[in-house]
């Protein structure tokens, strides 16, 4: 696979090209719109003593967009500065960081756009050969977007460009700001139509990746651009939008678009970024539309720029690809095992930042016989009223009316009667619906999955046919696959949509042996084996044992817990020989078995902390944080194993609890070849490599940006700023805590399935 690098500093991910939901009223009381229209800096590297001799010949090119406009701050701050407020950082703080951000990003763009002209002229493009008839013909062009249209142009042409092949910058930058205009449009259409329904809004915990285009995406049909803007005036209709008509917002009509168009315009006037003369039904013509456009495509140019700095990088690395990976692993490999060696708690930090770029190469030996390894955790909960009940033992036990004994016999009593429910039900009323009909959309439910993925699992009940993330599972062209979730486990009950888009959920109520038995059939599912997920029940679970809870024995205190007791089933599942590298390889039986747990985590677990984890929770080999009956549980679980699971009792309710990987001491990888897996996708081998390379281009790359900044930035003569201009934003001491809850945070309540907190560990 061809990987492709972006240049990710913090200028460019804060850059101009953000455009995003504007929101909020007037964020300045100027009286005319004159003000928004003073010049607040000037850039010009080209008078920069530092610059190159042979780009100072190219410096004719910078005739336009040297000056920066108040307005385009006031632009920039709608779009990306609620972000830093949110932070922490005052409005005043915000827009000076924002008014440097745009200063250092003009200076790049004018240095990428004097070297690219450069480059035209050693490639010969158009039959150039001098500097003079390539700023000529650069200035040649009517409009600034013309002008950065036929550089993409050039740069599209390009073999050297990571990632350009066959790509019109143009039509993708087009389409990405076209995009991001709807969704600004969206948002107060929906905000419209909601105010006359009672839809549950809320944001819905989801996969990673849902909804996430590929990389470089743009539709095309016959040849052209297949998307617009959707405003409801004039020739934006929705018949005419192109692909948005699937993504429209559901009840949308003519009148509700145009409020939601006028409502957006209201925005971008109060912020006097509507100038005299715009034609506000035409959104195209609209000059802050028109100079985001420009903005973008200057942005692109920018970042392709980068990318051809980050390949010529690559292909030197790829020139002594096995010395220098092999060296750059020795080196953190024998950090490592320095570092873990010596506290087992460097080890544990180790494990909580394990990722896809992030890996752990080394695990020391344990003093006993457990081991490290990470865990998933599906809670079903006490109900409020068992919770009472629970509440009351918890009294009774610590005003000594019931020992410990008795106290756990009667919560097995209460456990013996928790249920639980598919808890999806956010991802069909939340703020979007994410349902569809597997049925109508070409899916058959099956026994087995295949290979085309085009066969769901509903457990032999005709009325479980709903799926979710219709994107991520069937257009693959346009959207990211779904990381470690699998996406073909239907919703476990009736769901029945109603006239006005809501649906009537009718959830099938389960107990823990059929959360079981859901466990063990999908993964059946997966593995086309029904045999693959065996497990044991204790017999004679909900009887009060023989002994007791505690431990018996010579040298024991009679109330030491048996941990042991509260296990109800363990079990394995069988997909071969467990190798650490499995989880970077998702066509491995683990993985997929991995993945199929994660999506039943989604279904039926209460405990949303452990969503957000890598693979589940780290769990230690020696003591944890999290409640006793799951930590005994967890470890003897691991000992057995990647894939191992276990149901325990808990003051929470069930866990069930399955190992989704573990550390064996020493090196983690064994021995490896990288001439034979250096290529190979899925290998441990080629993703270090990739990852190992992408960090260090990267960060040549910031360095590169750092050392252009750091040379052209000349106060006195490459940059001018009138900070005068600008004062009355820059001296704003208002900040998001002394103003309004920014709504971003969030609450995972307090029967987390670890732990007594919502921690994860």
């Amino acid at each position: 696979m061809k990987k492709k690098y972006k240049f990710l500093s913090l200028l460019m991910a804060a850059s101009v090209a953000c455009t995003a939901t504007f929101a909020g009223c007037a964020l300045v009381s100027a009286d005319a719109q004159a003000d928004m229209q003073q010049i607040i800096a000037e850039v010009d590297i080209s008078k920069s003593e530092k610059l190159d001799q042979d780009l100072k010949e190219y410096a004719g090119a910078i005739t336009s967009s040297t000056e920066i406009y108040k307005r385009e701050l006031i632009a920039y701050f709608l779009n990306s500065g609620s972000s830093l407020v949110q932070g922490g950082s005052t409005y005043g703080e915000a827009f000076e960081t924002l008014a440097n951000a745009l200063v250092n990003n003009e200076v790049l763009i004018q240095y990428a756009t004097l070297s690219t002209l450069k480059s035209i002229v050693e490639d010969k493009y158009e039959g150039l050969t001098t500097a003079a008839a390539a700023v000529e013909w650069f200035n040649a062009f009517k409009t600034d977007a013309e002008r950065y249209e036929a550089l993409l142009a050039y740069q599209a042409g390009k073999d050297d460009y990571t990632g350009a092949d066959e790509v019109n910058y143009a039509d993708y930058v087009k389409y990405s700001l076209m995009r991001s205009l709807n969704a600004s449009i969206d948002s107060y259409e929906e905000s419209n139509l909601e105010a006359d329904t009672s839809e549950d809004t809320s944001t819905a915990t989801v996969p990673g990746g849902v909804d996430t285009e590929t990389e470089y995406y743009y539709p095309v049909k016959d040849g052209a651009l297949d998307y617009d803007v959707y405003t409801g005036y004039g020739d934006y209709i929705l018949e005419n939008s192109g692909i948005y008509k699937d993504d429209a917002v559901e009840g949308t009509t003519l009148w509700t678009r145009r409020q939601a168009y006028n409502d957006f315009i209201q925005v971008l006037d109060a912020n006097y970024l509507v100038e005299e003369g715009d034609n506000i039904a035409d959104v195209w013509a609209l000059s802050y539309v028109q100079d985001e456009y420009v903005n973008l495509m200057r942005q692109q140019l920018l970042s392709n720029y980068y990318d051809l700095y980050e390949k010529e990088l690559e292909t030197s690395i790829e020139a002594n690809e096995y010395s220098y990976i092999t060296e750059r692993y020795n080196e953190m490999i024998s950090q490592q095992k320095a570092d873990y060696d010596t506290s087992a708690a460097n080890f544990e930090t180790a494990m909580g930042e394990m990722s896809d770029s992030s890996f752990v190469l080394y695990a020391p030996e344990t003093k006993n016989d457990n081991a490290f390894g990470y865990v998933y955790n599906i809670l079903l909960p006490f109900s409020s009223s068992q919770t009472a009940q629970l509440s009351d033992l918890s009294a009774k036990l610590s005003n000594d009316a019931i020992d410990e004994d008795e106290y756990y016999y009667r919560r097995n009593l209460i456990l013996q009667n928790v249920t639980t429910v598919d808890q999806r039900s956010s991802w069909f009323n939340g703020g979007v619906d994410y349902s569809f009909n597997a049925e109508e959309s070409g899916f058959k439910a099956g026994a087995a999955a295949t290979e085309d993925g085009r066969t769901y699992y509903n457990g032999g009940d005709e009325n479980r046919n709903i799926l979710f993330f219709e994107d991520n599972l069937t257009n693959s062209e346009r959207y990211e696959s779904l990381d470690k979730y699998l996406g073909l486990y239907s919703y476990n009950g009736t769901a029945v949509k109603n006239e006005d888009g809501t649906y009537t959920l009718i959830p099938n109520r389960i107990n823990i042996d059929g959360v079981l038995s859901e466990f063990k059939n999908y993964i059946g599912f997966v593995l086309g084996d029904d045999s693959a997920a065996d497990y044991q029940i204790t017999e004679n679970y909900f009887n009060r044992p023989e002994n007791g809870f505690t431990v018996g024995g010579e040298g024991k205190d009679k109330d030491d817990i048996d941990y042991s007791k509260f296990i109800y089933a363990a079990g394995k599942v069988n997909f071969g020989e467990f190798v650490a590298s499995d989880l970077l390889n998702e066509d491995s039986d683990y993985y997929k078995v991995l993945s199929a747990v994660n999506e039943l985590q989604y279904a039926y677990t209460t405990d949303t902390a452990v969503l957000s984890e890598y693979v589940g929770y780290s769990v230690s080999a020696y003591s944890t944080s999290y409640i006793k009956e799951f930590e005994y549980a967890a470890q003897e679980a691991i000992k057995n194993g990647a894939g191992s699971f276990a149901v325990c009792a808990g003051d929470y309710g069930w866990h069930l609890i399955y190992v989704s990987y573990v550390f064996g001491s020493g090196n983690v990888y064994g021995n490896l070849d990288w001439a034979k897996n250096i290529d190979v996708e899925g290998t441990f081998e080629y993703e270090f490599y990739n990852s190992i390379k992408t960090s260090d281009i990267e960060n040549a790359s910031t360095r590169l940006q750092s050392d252009l900044l750091q040379s052209l930035y000349q106060t006195d003569k490459s940059v001018t700023k009138f900070e005068d201009r600008y004062s009355d934003l820059t001296s704003l001491t208002t900040s998001s805590s002394s103003s309004s809850s920014s709504g971003s945070s969030t609450s995972t309540g307090s029967s987390s399935g670890s732990s007594g907190t919502t921690s994860s560990n």
